[in-house]
């Protein structure tokens, strides 16, 4: 049964509210899209190789460049560089560049998975859900045992409305990658989007013991417990929260919120 409260669905947004394909959210594989290929021939190429894969920001952007203006890489070894670049422009927020980085890596191979989902969460972030679902749908017809791209379809199709659609896919997701915290997160989500506090508890509890560090867990954790006036495990979710995400208003309004809420008992 849906949420139907206007103060659950207040809560709700808290969680789902702006939800974007972020790095720390998603499971962005981005930079480690590099590593099955082999060792290049070169110190200073396999050096430019590594850095594309393994730094972030300015410094990946520097060493893809160097990497694809070398002339020393084709075909899927050229798509991967072209994705890297993408995702590090992608996480600093440039998604004109990083279109243009995906665009260019499935023009070199047509068949590489991992760029059309990187262009899938760029697609997401735009706001065109209907390219990111195509892109989504032809990821997983390469890829079919990917779980990145059954989760990233499952946000798109919670974000059409279609939450059965999103289960199946964060079911699949699971299936093919047990330890996934974020799709046990995302499940969770929806579960809580159809009513289904308990299980979405037990859902952000898989997710938190998969990773006891993963922030939105504890928040949206919280939130379900406070929806069902357990005000003291809410507490302890928010203050869990607010200690990993310290420069996020959602913490300290929570616990404002909750600890109002205790008071006037």
């Amino acid at each position: 049964m849906a949420l139907r409260s206007r103060r659950s669905r207040v809560l709700w947004r808290l969680v789902i509210g702006g939800m974007k394909m972020r790095r720390s959210k998603l499971a962005l594989l981005g930079l480690a899209a590099l590593a099955a290929v082999a060792l290049l021939p070169t110190a200073a190429a396999a050096d430019d190789w590594d850095d594309c894969g393994k730094q972030s920001g300015d410094l990946a952007i520097a060493a893809c460049s160097r990497a694809i203006d070398s002339g020393r890489y084709t075909g899927q070894s050229l798509a991967r560089l072209y994705t890297a670049r993408g995702v590090a422009y992608q996480a600093k927020g440039d998604l004109d560049r990083a279109m243009t980085d995906f665009n260019e890596s499935i023009r070199v191979d047509l068949n590489y998975a991992r760029a059309y989902t990187t262009r899938g969460i760029t697609w997401y972030r735009k706001g065109d859900l209907d390219r990111a679902m195509a892109d989504f749908n032809e990821a997983i017809r390469l890829d079919p045992k990917g779980a990145l791209h059954y989760s990233n379809r499952g946000i798109v199709w919670r974000r059409k409305g279609d939450l059965d659609r999103a289960i199946a896919d964060y079911n699949e997701a699971i299936r093919l990658d047990p330890k996934d915290d974020k799709a046990y997160y995302n499940r969770g989500v929806a579960w809580g989007l159809k009513g289904d506090l308990d299980r979405a508890i037990a859902e952000y509890n898989e997710a938190i013991r998969l990773n006891a560090k993963y922030a939105p867990a504890y928040l949206a954790r919280g939130i379900a417990w406070e929806i069902k006036h357990d005000l003291r495990e809410a507490l302890a979710d928010f203050k869990m929260y607010s200690q990993l995400a310290p420069s996020d208003p959602k913490g300290s309004e929570a616990l404002e919120r909750v600890m109002k809420a205790l008071s006037a008992r």
